[in-house]
């Protein structure tokens, strides 16, 4: 027995990380602070994870709390410090040629054939008693 699925046009909202890299680095500037003072301020050993925010290639943003802390230091929101996007995933389409897709989609079939015969065992049975 074989199923077939197909998936939803879909949008969804991500955050645009070199948007917000470069977002981050020009209110840093724009606020008069130094990558050694914020270094400072977050009691990091090193300036490198204030680069990696700001460098768009290194994929690398702020966690929650110290999107916080410098919400407080840019007197913003903490939604101000962040660009997002959306992403279309109606392109998005699996392919049956892939290992991944036929070792899921041989569970998936082996688990509805299972429920199937289940049901199916369970009316019988359910009818054998009542007879």
């Amino acid at each position: 027995m074989e199923y077939s699925y197909s998936l939803q046009t879909t949008k969804r909202t991500v955050v645009d990380i070199p948007a917000t890299s470069r977002l981050l680095k020009e209110l840093r500037n724009k606020n008069g602070y130094s990558v050694k003072q914020l270094q400072e301020i977050f009691g990091f050993e090193s300036p490198v994870a204030i680069y990696a925010w700001e460098n768009e290639k290194c994929k690398n943003i702020p966690c929650i709390e110290n999107f916080d802390i410098l919400s407080k230091l840019y007197k913003c929101h903490v939604e101000d410090l962040y660009v997002l996007k959306q992403i279309d995933f109606s392109d998005l389409q699996v392919r049956e040629n892939t290992p991944e897709y036929q070792t899921c989609r041989t569970l998936v079939n082996h688990l509805l054939e299972g429920l199937a015969v289940y049901k199916f065992d369970k009316y019988v049975t359910k009818s054998i008693y009542f007879l």
